[in-house]
C-alpha cells in the first residue's frame, strides 16, 4: 500500500517546522536587539545628563574633558555648540572634525531635547549608536553626544541566535520525531481502516476491526466496524427476503408479471412460462413481444391512465384450450405510479367444471324427463279409461314399470356416484379371492349373457390367488364392466383375465416418463375385461368415464344404460388407488385394463 498520507504528513512537518523556527529565531533576534538598544539608550541618557552637569561653561576646547569621562563611561563623548561646531571629542581632535549640525541625532535633540541614531562608522568599520541631548547654559545651547559601538550587541545577538538555532534544531528534531511517530500511528490506523473497508466492500463481513489507537480514530474504527456488522445483518435480511420472494414467485401456481408504465416486463415468474408455453426469458421485452395478447397492452394502458385495478378473462387457444383470469393493478413507489402488476389465474378447470355442470344438468334433465314423460303419459291414458282395456292396460303398466325401474336405476347410480365423490363410500381393503369374485359376477350375469348366446369365462394365472381390494366395490366394478360388455357384444363373449404386470407401463406416455425419471417400476396385478363386441371408435376413448357420455346414445338407451356405469367404475378404481386403461378396436373388441399395485 502506498503510504501517501504518511508522506504528506512528513512533508508537512518538514516544511512547517523549519519555517516556524526560522520565524521564531528572526523574531527573537529582533526583540533582543531592540531591547538591548532600548536599555543602552536609557543608560546613555542617564550618563549624558550626569556628564552635562559638569561641562565647563566658557571653555572652547573640551577634548580633555571628553577623554576623561570616556575613561569612566567607555563611550565616545562629543560636545557640539548650537552652530554645529565640535567643541570637544574624546577620540578625535575637535578642531579637525566636520560640522555636526546636520547629524540626525543632533536634529532630533534640537527638536525634542533627546535624539538618537545608528550609523555605520567607516573609521572603525562597525555600527555605532549615537545619543544626543540638548544642554541649555544660559543663552548658549549645546549638545552632548555619546556613542557606543554595537559590535557587542551583534556578538550577544549572535550568541543568542546560535543558542536559538541549536535549541530550534533540537526542538525541530524532537517535534519531527514525535510527529513522525504520531503520523505513523495515525497512518497505520488509517491503513487498517482502509484495508478493512476494502474487505467489507468486497463482501467479507466476518472480519472485525480492532484499533490500538485511542480517541477519534478509535471511535471511527468502532463505528465503521459496527456499520459493517449492521450492513452484514441488513444484507442477510435482504438476501433472505429476496430468497423468500423468489421462492414465493417460483412456487406460485398463478402467473405474475410486473411491468413499467411503458409495458416493459420487469419481473415474471415460472408459472407464466408454463401458461404461455414460453421457453426463454421475457424480462426486458414488451407484453406484445412476450405474450402476443393485444388486450393485455390495452388493459395495462388503461390502468396506467386511471390508476385503478381491473379484472378480465382471456382465452389461450393457440397452444391448448385454456382460460385465464387476469387482474391488472397499479403499483406505486413513494406515491408515484411505477408500473402495473398482472396476475394470471388459470380457470380452465373451473370452466370445464362449469361446462360439465351444465352438461350434467342438461343430461340429468333429459334422462329423467324421458321416463317421467312416459310414466305420466301412460298413467294419464290409464286414468282416461284405458285401465278397463285389460290387454293394453297390462302393456301400459309394464311400460310404466320399466320406465320407473330405469328412473330408479338412474337415481341409484347418481346417488352412488355422489357418495363416492363426497367420500361417503370408503374402501375397506381385505384379501379377497379373485376366483370367488369372478364366480359371483358370472352368477349374477349368466342369465343375461345366456339370453344373447354369449360365453363368460375366466383366465387366472396360477400364482395369483388373492388381491387386496374392497370385495363389494370390486364386484360392483366388474359387474358394470361385464354388463357393458354383454350389452355391446352380439357374438362370442366376455373373458376375465388376471396376470402379473408392471405398474406405470400401461401407456406410452408413462413409458417415456419412466425413462426420463428412471423411477423404479412396481409389480401389479392386472385384471382384464375383454369382450368380442362392436368396439369403440378411437375418438371416443378419451371421453369414456364422463357422466352420461354414450358412444351411441340411442342404442344405449334401448339397452337400458344410464350413461353412469363407467363413471362409477372410474371413481371406484381411483378410490382403490388403481389405474384404468381402455383399449378398443372398432368392430372387433374392447379391453379394459385394471392395474392394481401389489402392496
Amino acid at each position: 500500500m502506498k503510504r501517501v498520507l504518511f508522506r504528506r504528513i512528513l512533508l508537512l512537518y518538514l516544511i512547517i517546522a523549519p519555517l516556524f523556527f526560522i520565524s521564531l529565531e528572526l523574531y527573537l533576534s529582533s526583540v533582543i536587539k531592540d531591547t538591548y538598544i532600548s536599555n543602552l539608550k536609557e543608560s546613555l541618557i542617564i550618563q549624558a545628563r550626569l556628564i552635562a552637569g559638569q561641562i565647563p561653561s566658557f571653555a572652547t576646547n573640551l577634548d580633555n574633558f571628553c577623554k576623561r569621562f570616556k575613561e569612566n563611561t567607555g563611550a565616545r563623548i562629543t560636545i557640539i555648540d548650537s552652530s554645529g561646531r565640535v567643541l570637544g571629542d574624546s577620540d578625535e581632535p575637535s578642531v579637525k572634525m566636520d560640522n555636526h549640525l546636520n547629524r540626525p541625532e543632533i536634529k532630533d535633540a534640537l527638536i525634542s531635547d533627546v535624539g538618537s541614531s545608528i550609523r555605520f562608522s567607516k573609521t572603525i568599520q562597525v555600527d555605532l549608536f549615537y545619543l544626543a541631548i540638548a544642554i541649555n547654559q544660559g543663552e548658549d545651547k549645546r549638545f552632548l553626544r555619546l556613542s557606543m559601538p554595537l559590535h557587542g550587541i551583534e556578538k550577544a545577538a549572535n550568541k543568542i541566535r546560535l543558542r536559538i538555532v541549536i535549541a530550534s534544531l533540537a526542538a525541530l528534531f524532537i517535534v519531527i520525531l514525535i510527529g513522525l511517530l504520531q503520523s505513523r500511528s495515525i497512518t497505520k490506523s488509517v491503513e487498517e481502516i482502509t484495508a478493512f473497508s476494502k474487505e467489507v466492500a468486497a463482501g467479507n463481513f466476518r472480519r472485525r476491526l480492532f484499533l490500538k489507537e485511542k480517541g477519534e480514530l478509535a471511535e471511527l474504527g468502532r463505528n465503521i466496524s459496527d456499520m459493517a456488522q449492521e450492513l452484514n445483518i441488513r444484507l442477510k435480511q435482504s438476501e433472505e427476503e429476496k430468497l423468500k420472494m423468489e421462492a414465493i414467485l417460483r412456487n406460485m401456481s398463478d402467473g405474475l408479471i410486473l411491468t413499467d408504465t411503458n409495458g416493459i416486463i420487469i419481473l415474471s415468474n415460472p408459472a407464466i412460462m408454463n401458461m404461455f408455453g414460453i421457453d426463454s426469458n421475457i424480462e426486458g421485452k414488451t407484453l406484445m413481444e412476450a405474450l402476443r395478447k393485444a388486450e393485455l397492452i390495452d388493459v395495462t394502458s388503461r390502468v396506467v391512465e386511471s390508476g385503478e385495478a381491473t379484472s378480465f378473462e382471456i382465452e389461450l387457444a393457440y397452444l391448448k384450450e385454456a382460460y385465464l383470469m387476469v387482474t391488472a393493478a397499479p403499483f406505486f413507489v413513494k406515491d408515484n405510479l411505477s408500473g402495473v402488476v398482472l396476475t394470471f389465474h388459470d380457470i380452465t378447470r373451473l370452466k370445464k367444471l362449469e361446462n360439465i355442470r351444465k352438461d350434467f344438468v342438461a343430461n340429468v334433465s333429459h334422462e329423467i324427463k324421458t321416463p317421467i314423460t312416459a310414466i305420466k303419459g301412460f298413467a294419464e291414458t290409464l286414468l282416461e279409461g284405458a285401465i278397463d282395456d285389460r290387454e293394453n292396460a297390462f302393456k301400459f303398466l309394464e311400460t310404466i314399470k320399466n320406465h320407473s325401474e330405469r328412473l330408479n336405476s338412474l337415481v341409484s347410480d347418481l346417488l352412488t356416484l355422489s357418495r363416492i365423490e363426497l367420500g361417503d363410500i370408503t374402501i375397506q381393503k381385505t384379501d379377497v379371492n379373485l376366483d370367488d369374485i369372478f364366480n359371483t359376477v358370472f352368477a349374477t350375469l349368466r342369465d343375461k349373457a345366456g339370453n344373447k348366446g354369449l360365453y363368460l369365462k375366466k383366465e387366472i394365472s396360477p400364482e395369483i390367488k388373492n388381491i387386496k381390494a374392497d370385495r363389494d366395490r370390486l364386484i360392483q366394478i366388474l359387474l358394470n364392466l361385464v354388463d357393458n360388455g354383454i350389452k355391446f357384444t352380439e357374438e362370442g363373449g366376455i373373458t376375465l383375465k388376471v396376470k402379473n404386470a408392471e405398474c406405470g407401463m400401461q401407456n406410452e406416455e408413462k413409458k417415456i416418463d419412466t425413462q426420463k425419471t428412471s423411477s423404479p417400476t412396481r409389480n401389479c396385478i392386472e385384471i382384464l375385461v375383454e369382450d368380442t363386441g362392436i368396439g369403440i371408435p378411437k375418438k371416443h376413448l378419451s371421453r369414456l368415464g364422463e357422466r352420461f357420455y354414450r358412444v351411441d346414445s340411442a342404442r344405449s338407451r334401448e339397452l337400458g344404460s344410464t350413461g353412469l356405469g363407467l363413471a362409477i367404475v372410474k371413481h371406484l378404481v381411483k378410490a382403490h388407488g388403481w389405474e384404468m386403461k381402455i383399449e378398443s378396436t372398432e368392430g372387433h373388441s374392447t379391453i379394459v385394463h385394471l392395474f392394481c399395485p401389489i402392496v
